[in-house]
């Protein structure tokens, strides 16, 4: 990788990071307040909702958007080409949902999806005419500007609307209002960092690129959405909203926070996988620190959620969501998995071994598909559990595929994974000892949260930075020294950080040298 690119790479999980932190602490705010301002039955419209409208955007983007990102060489009329497209796909889906919405009805059982499918059906036409401005910023890694915007439009649409609307007792629309509000929000954001010709192309020669490589994409995306969606479709069909809002409020308290995370690191990991697909050595080398990293991260953080998900679901959600604790800790060892995987579907988007991903996600869903059935006796934490089954075959799926395309063995490719769960299991062990004194103790569930998180935060930095596991050295002192923390030997700290920097040294040349 280029000292250019990956100075980029850098500056952009540098502001994504930011921004993740930040809409991950707004967020922590808004769920909290709309959980005591709503029904769960107002949660589980929403998410049936957003499963249709996500169904339809996979056609109506036709994979535009990783197009514009994963092709080497973008001419003018390329983008003018993805503009126009993506804009007509919109006008058209949205219409095509309008007039469908009232089918919902034969998997929800309740009309009132209908008049909320048809309002959210606008985000289509909204995305179509902002995702060529979308994907030009990222394929360009402007994620300063578009971490401002992002982190702009939520404070808007959800902690000003959103909240303003459910406190005026507007119920589901409230949610529905956010969300259109901060994708408008977005999609001006997005056009203003990165303006592009919006006068239409009819010349074919200019999407036919494009739709190569997009329209597989989009079979690709449509399969990953039935295989991450189909609990919902299930659950809603047959255990009715009201659980639905349940089970989503589980799974939005461990999968926001993995998404926040994951998706900065993915949208500047995609572009820079693309610019060395032709580079196996390299891209076998970043693909192994990429997991490596978010594995040290996302396996800690769920395994800790395990522990305090009865304290973060009354302090978060309220008293009246105790349901949704045993789900939440079944989801928390499925998430992770489903997130670190995704690094492997990357670089199979990069290197368009699309072919293979389709097989893969396609024998998914089958697979998924028949857990979902034989544990659905066990109600929502049978779905969860089906989940977690479901990912631990998928990482073999993808191992395999890894192993052909990188011509990386499978002991390489499991070792990534032995400094998070050996730090996960060490946090969760001090973290389960510490809310078994202080439970006993009756303390408010607020301070035992809080003590909670104290102990995971110092064990956390504790595991991973001052006393890194020997495969997980080489990847902090890559990470110190592109992020520019050089040593100074003339003040304290600079002296700390050189031995530091000299011990992460040596170990990263012994494991380069092995």
């Amino acid at each position: 990788m280029s000292k250019n690119l990956a100075s980029k790479a850098i500056s952009g999980l540098k502001w994504g990071s930011a921004s993740t932190i930040a809409n991950a602490l707004m967020q922590i705010g808004y769920t909290s307040a709309m959980a005591r301002l709503l029904a769960p039955e107002a949660f589980g419209l929403v998410a049936f909702s957003s499963v249709i409208l996500r169904f339809g955007s996979y056609f109506a983007h036709l994979g535009l958007s990783q197009a514009i990102i994963q092709k080497e060489e973008l001419t003018t009329a390329n983008i003018r080409a993805a503009f126009t497209s993506s804009t007509l796909l919109g006008v058209f889906f949205t219409l095509l949902v309008w007039l469908l919405a009232p089918y919902a009805t034969l998997i929800s059982n309740t009309a009132d999806v209908v008049p909320i499918v048809r309002v959210m059906a606008v985000s289509l036409l909204i995305n179509g005419l902002s995702s060529t401005a979308f994907s030009l910023s990222e394929r360009h890694m402007q994620f300063k500007s578009l971490s401002i915007v992002e982190t702009l439009s939520y404070v808007v649409a959800y902690l000003g609307v959103g909240i303003v609307l459910a406190y005026m007792g507007y119920g589901v629309w409230s949610l529905v209002c956010a969300t259109l509000v901060q994708s408008g929000l977005v999609a001006v954001g997005a056009y203003i960092i990165s303006r592009h010709n919006v006068v239409p192309l009819v010349k074919w020669e200019a999407y036919k690129p494009l739709f190569s490589y997009g329209s597989k994409m989009s079979v690709i995306s449509f399969l990953e959405f039935l295989s991450q969606d189909l609990s919902t479709l299930l659950i809603s069909r047959f255990l009715g909203a009201y659980k639905l809002g349940i089970y989503d409020r589980a799974h939005r308290l461990v999968n926001l926070p993995m998404y926040m995370l994951t998706r900065t690191i993915s949208r500047v990991i995609f572009p820079s996988f693309s610019q060395i697909q032709s580079d196996i050595h390299k891209l076998s080398q970043v693909y192994l620190s990429s997991i490596t990293l978010l594995a040290a991260v996302v396996i800690p953080t769920c395994m800790g959620i395990i522990v305090a998900a009865p304290e973060l679901v009354y302090v978060v959600l309220g008293n009246q969501w105790g349901e949704s604790i045993p789900v939440l800790q079944v989801l928390s060892m499925a998430i992770p998995l489903s997130f670190i995987t995704m690094f492997a579907g990357i670089v199979c988007d990069a290197k368009a071994e699309l072919k293979s991903k389709i097989v893969l996600t396609s024998t998914f869903i089958v697979v998924i598909s028949a857990l979902f059935y034989l544990l659905r006796p066990f109600g929502l934490v049978g779905f969860a559990a089906a989940i977690f089954i479901g990912e631990l075959v998928r990482i073999i799926f993808y191992q395999v595929i890894m192993k052909r395309v990188l011509q990386i063995n499978f002991g390489r490719q499991l070792q990534v994974y032995i400094p998070g769960l050996i730090n996960g299991a060490v946090i969760a062990v001090a973290m389960y000892l510490l809310s078994w004194a202080l439970r006993s103790q009756e303390l408010p569930l607020l301070v035992i949260l809080i003590c909670q998180m104290a102990v995971g935060a110092v064990m956390f930095f504790v595991m991973t930075i001052l006393f890194p596991h020997k495969l997980l050295r080489p990847q902090i002192s890559m990470v110190l020294s592109k992020a520019g923390l050089n040593p100074n030997s003339t003040s304290y700290y600079g002296k700390v950080l050189s031995r530091y920097r000299e011990s992460m040294y040596q170990e990263t040349q012994e494991v380069v040298n092995k």
